[in-house]
């Protein structure tokens, strides 16, 4: 693999590194661009952050790609958790195009410009790579936070001042908005407000005139939907601190007890997913505390006893076991006595997440510790382990191969046996039939504005077009709560279970599934179900969301960008089925069914102390 990186500007100011770095690819034409990573090492662990990657062009005259990134990284938060952050810290790149793969990589460094201020880090060059000496002085911290930090509080508090009185002011004014409003109305002065084009009605563009008036003076607008949030974001603000008091107290007046291992979940309400499996195999061991926390609710709603209940099993417990982003235990300053246990719910590494995100539409911000708490996450396979550990900010050595309890499932005859039995007695339309399963992901940034452009999938003009041989399954992402439009001279051949029944058990009876970016294609490669990629949107998704792999190489399964390009491959039956055998053994390592197993015994030595390298 050809290619040159070249540094060009390093700045650090405070705890704030600044790098600008030029690159050139010899250009893959059925490949999308590279991926350049920041390998940082501090002499215990490592930690990976993406290079932000701004601008990039081809050259296909003269088969280059090129590329510019300029971000600004917070150096304090590398190794957040260690508390070796003041051991001297190496940099390096790691280059990642296609299958090829190279790890340390010393930079070539040339800067224009090579600046620091010397007050909280040192960086030099040695060996051709980054070295940065953490500043231990109390000197130098003094100075940093008299002329660093105490000006940005200053200023914070400057600004606040300001919105305040402007607020005030705003409102004074209020009735005369009102009345320019009413003149608007009227047609004596004309209607201001960005949103005027789309507001119908007379109401709808009184209150934008009335609000935009109000922003202009105070940054600020009036309307339910703002009222709730600020309510919301202060009664979270507030669980949080009463939240880590209980913890505090609690840590103060009861040691952890080495028996003691608590399932947290806000996820689920019941036993459900992985915690079943690996609760099954723990829940006869008399020596054991086990503790359940299922609760879906967010900090701001939950009750005082539940918060209280929750700081408790923090503070007590030897190991926490999740299964998804608990936004409540990174709030906690969780000692090294508790270890806390990530079951991650998705097989392999698909969809980039967490710190991976940064520079994309709403990514991760550095400033928070979350996802930096995880002692153990648990992966299908070792060939993960890189990704998890940039997406997770966490050690590379946390990331564990273990294999996906709920993955079990899928090598138990008998279970496959007694599932297909019981969902063709509960939907007998689906007997003698070809099953299709629909499982495509969400649209949007979380769980509050996730949605699936339903218009994308038209069922009437697929079951037409795909024939009587076949039924379809519709299994919308939990996060989306609108049901898709179903024709009702097709009901007898197409079921919605967005609601209903677990996703891996209808994977029994399928034949086909279509999708777009679900990790659900990991499990389905376990029983070689043959896919297909519908993927209308997938230049917007890679520039919003993105993969670990190049998608177009990496998916097993064709892909289109039409309905009807994907109706006529089913009638063809052009599956490309040789591809899901090499997919799976790509991302999974073991395929005996004993998962749950493995992951039972990373948590019995969380329990006694040990630490676990990698397999």
């Amino acid at each position: 693999m050809e290619y040159s990186l070249k540094v060009r500007e390093i700045q650090i100011t405070g705890d704030k590194f600044r790098f600008v770095v030029d690159g050139e690819f010899a250009y893959i034409s059925s490949l999308s661009k590279p991926k350049v990573i920041l390998h940082f090492f501090n002499g215990a662990e490592d930690r990976r952050l993406p290079l932000v990657i701004k601008e990039f062009e081809l050259d296909e005259d003269a088969n280059l790609a090129s590329f510019h990134s300029d971000y600004e990284y917070l150096l304090d938060h590398l190794f957040w958790k260690s508390g070796k952050s003041g051991n001297d810290i190496q940099m390096y790149f790691n280059v990642l195009y296609g299958e090829y793969y190279e790890e340390k990589i010393p930079l070539k460094i040339h800067p224009r410009i090579f600046e620091q201020d010397r007050l909280v880090y040192v960086c030099s060059i040695e060996n051709n790579s980054l070295k940065f000496t953490h500043q231990p002085d109390w000197a130098h911290q003094l100075d940093h936070f008299l002329k660093v930090h105490s000006g940005w509080r200053l200023k914070k508090l400057c600004k606040k001042i300001y919105y305040v009185l402007s607020f005030f002011l705003a409102l004074f004014l209020l009735p005369w908005f009102v009345f320019d409003a009413l003149l608007a109305s009227l047609g004596i002065v004309e209607y201001t407000g960005k949103d005027q084009e789309t507001a119908v009605g007379f109401r709808q563009k009184f209150c934008v005139h009335v609000n935009a008036r109000l922003f202009y003076l105070s940054h600020h607008t009036i309307s339910l939907a703002n009222a709730r949030r600020t309510v919301d974001k202060w009664m979270n603000d507030w669980k949080v601190r009463r939240l880590v008091r209980a913890f505090r107290r609690y840590k103060k007046e009861q040691p952890v007890d080495p028996r003691r291992i608590s399932f947290i979940s806000v996820r689920r309400t019941e036993l459900s997913g992985n915690f079943a499996f690996v609760y099954d195999k723990m829940k006869t061991d008399d020596r054991l505390d086990i503790q359940m926390y299922l609760n879906t609710k967010d900090l701001s709603r939950m009750t005082g006893a539940e918060i209280h209940r929750f700081a408790f099993l923090c503070a007590t417990s030897r190991v926490i076991v999740l299964d998804e982003f608990t936004p409540h235990v990174h709030y906690l300053p969780i000692g090294d006595d508790t270890k806390v246990v990530q079951l991650w719910h998705a097989c392999g590494a698909f969809k980039t997440f967490g710190f991976t995100r940064m520079g994309k539409p709403k990514g991760s911000p550095q400033r928070t510790r979350n996802h930096r708490s995880y002692d153990y996450v648990t992966v299908s396979t070792k060939n993960v382990r890189i990704c998890h550990s940039e997406g997770f900010g966490i050690p590379t050595a946390n990331v564990v191969p273990t294999g996906i309890p709920r993955s079990d499932v899928f090598f138990d005859g008998e279970y496959r046996a007694r599932t297909r039995k019981r969902l063709y007695e509960q939907y007998p339309m689906l007997q003698g039939k070809k099953v299709i399963l629909f499982a495509p992901t969400f649209r949007g940034h979380v769980k509050e504005d996730a949605y699936y452009p339903m218009e994308k999938f038209r069922i009437d003009s697929f079951m037409k077009a795909v024939g009587e041989e076949y039924a379809l399954i519709v299994k919308h992402h939990p996060f989306v709560t609108e049901k898709h439009p179903i024709p009702e001279k097709y009901k007898d051949r197409v079921l919605d279970l967005s609601c209903e029944t677990e996703l891996n058990d209808l994977l029994f009876l399928t034949d086909l599934i279509i999708t777009d970016y679900s990790s659900l294609v990991f499990e389905a490669s376990l029983l070689d179900i043959p896919m297909m990629f519908y993927t209308f949107d997938l230049k917007k998704y890679i520039q919003e969301r993105d993969f670990y792999f190049d998608f177009e190489t990496f998916v097993p399964g064709h892909f289109f960008y039409t309905q009807k390009r994907l109706e006529q491959a089913i009638l063809e039956k052009n599956f490309a089925r040789e591809k899901v055998d090499a997919f799976k053994r790509r991302f999974f390592d073991d395929f005996d069914g004993h998962s749950t197993d493995r992951v039972v015994a990373l948590l019995y030595e969380a329990m006694k102390g040990q630490e676990t390298g990698s397999r």
